[in-house]
């Protein structure tokens, strides 16, 4: 056995489980993670050369124009076993590039897929899409961040629902890169509340100046939810 059937042995299937990326949201909102773990089940592969464009695919052999024969570049007729190697070697790239798209269009909605589908390789595919999503993040993190800063709860609203969509907000910042600092986020939610909760925030703050031990955002959200629950 050679040593690459060995490794190809040792290999996961292409079917295995840990190729399974979740799929890219259609407004990019979890672009970083997704590029990091497809990166990561291509790479896994062995097919990362098919992805970053290293990869070359081999130039069949030309039909000279009179003959209709295959020729070389030296002009030459190739023997058989010249083309069957050369076959090889394309059936080999096309199944590889095969393989990274079918990992990638898998993993994509229709709507990108019809974008990108035309493109020859695998290569020129991921590169359209991250031109298109690296350009998408930055209006998408202005846009969540607007909602992290701007989301209220009303007076007698629910404060667990509250919390869940603000804690969303921040998880999908900090999935796309854009982390947002825990004395920014404490900021947020005092700022989120409505007058209702000035007396329990400004007995929060002041129990926290006086131990000298500033609260975490969650654990500021735990305790306004004691609060709230009784």
């Amino acid at each position: 056995m050679s040593p690459a059937t060995a490794m190809d042995n040792m290999l996961p299937s292409t079917n295995s489980a840990l190729f399974n990326v979740p799929k890219l949201a259609e407004d990019g909102s979890n672009w970083i993670t997704y590029k990091e773990r497809t990166l990561t089940a291509i790479g896994a592969r062995g097919l990362m050369r098919y992805a970053d464009g290293r990869a070359v695919r081999p130039s069949p052999f030309k039909v000279h124009e009179k003959t209709k024969k295959l020729v070389k570049d030296d002009g030459t007729e190739p023997t058989e076993a010249e083309v069957e190697v050369l076959d090889k070697k394309l059936d080999e790239f096309y199944q590889k590039d095969s393989l990274v798209k079918q990992q990638v269009f898998s993993t994509i909605t229709d709507r990108l897929l019809l974008r990108v589908q035309k493109l020859e390789v695998a290569s020129q595919i991921w590169n359209k899409i991250c031109d298109i999503h690296e350009d998408k993040t930055e209006l998408v993190q202005i846009d969540l961040r607007c909602r992290l800063q701007e989301t209220r709860c009303e007076e007698n609203g629910d404060v667990r629902t509250h919390f869940s969509e603000m804690l969303r907000l921040r998880e999908s910042l900090a999935g796309m890169g854009a982390a947002i600092e825990d004395r920014d986020f404490y900021a947020m939610i005092l700022a989120s509340l409505p007058k209702s909760y000035r007396l329990l925030l400004s007995s929060i703050n002041a129990a926290a100046k006086i131990t000298a031990t500033p609260l975490s955002p969650y654990e500021l959200v735990n305790i306004i939810m004691e609060e709230y629950e009784h």
